[in-house]
């Protein structure tokens, strides 16, 4: 007798422990929809904390790390975004995020890993221009130059934005076809070849005319081919 009384007082405590979790994580929902639609993405964090706390659901822990991403704490959308694709392999855009954030913080070789395989599977230009900016960190300028070929030579590129650092704090959404032009003339301009380098920053900035980076290049090669001013010939006295 006693033994079915524990059985019974079992199942209905473990009856209320999930009742209370469901009335958790619809509480941590609201909170977490709230947040969004109040443009509080430091309470949705906390809101989406509560409830994987209580279900480990990898759909939150993707959109956790997007936040995160977004905020730009990079070691924390990195954590997560790793959790992601070990649990969804299929998820593509959390693989693409742990490559960004690699990039962000530093690890371009781990960056250029991620990104290989991802533009192999998405053909985006998006994904190859992150590929050349990592190859260009590292040095690699004949893979950069092949990978800024592909972005420009998909139709789409001008249709899909990238967020291009100005190097003064500021940053532009840009077309990935201009920034790909843009990387392309930094190449040349560093070979030295300020003409060509001049032509393709021209080109990026046909693409986008407030292309604050490629403006800044066109200034400095034109700087470069600048002719130095001729002195002015010594001034003669009239012969008397």
């Amino acid at each position: 007798m006693k033994k079915c009384l524990l059985i019974f007082v079992l199942i209905i405590l473990t009856g209320n422990a999930f009742t209370q979790n469901d009335n958790l994580k619809s509480h941590y929902l609201k909170m977490f929809r709230n947040a969004m639609s109040y443009n509080d993405p430091d309470a949705a964090i906390n809101a989406l904390h509560g409830y994987i706390a209580i279900d480990s659901n990898v759909a939150y822990k993707d959109t956790l790390s997007l936040l995160y991403f977004v905020r730009k704490s990079y070691y924390s959308a990195l954590i997560l975004a790793e959790e992601v694709t070990k649990t969804d392999k299929s998820n593509v855009e959390a693989y693409a995020r742990a490559a960004e954030c690699y990039q962000q913080l530093g690890d371009f070789k781990t960056a250029v890993n991620y990104f290989e395989q991802i533009s192999a599977a998405t053909k985006n230009p998006y994904h190859y221009y992150q590929l050349a900016v990592s190859q260009y960190s590292l040095k690699r300028i004949a893979e950069c130059e092949t990978n800024c070929r592909k972005v420009l030579s998909d139709t789409n590129s001008s249709k899909i934005g990238v967020t291009f650092n100005n190097g003064d704090g500021t940053e532009q959404l840009v077309p990935v076809s201009a920034a790909a032009l843009n990387l392309s003339g930094v190449l040349q301009m560093e070979a030295k070849n300020y003409v060509e380098a001049t032509k393709l920053f021209k080109q990026a900035t046909a693409i986008f005319p407030n292309f604050t980076g490629a403006l800044q290049n066109i200034k400095v090669c034109e700087e470069k081919t600048a002719k130095p001013p001729q002195p002015k010939p010594p001034a003669t006295k009239p012969k008397t």
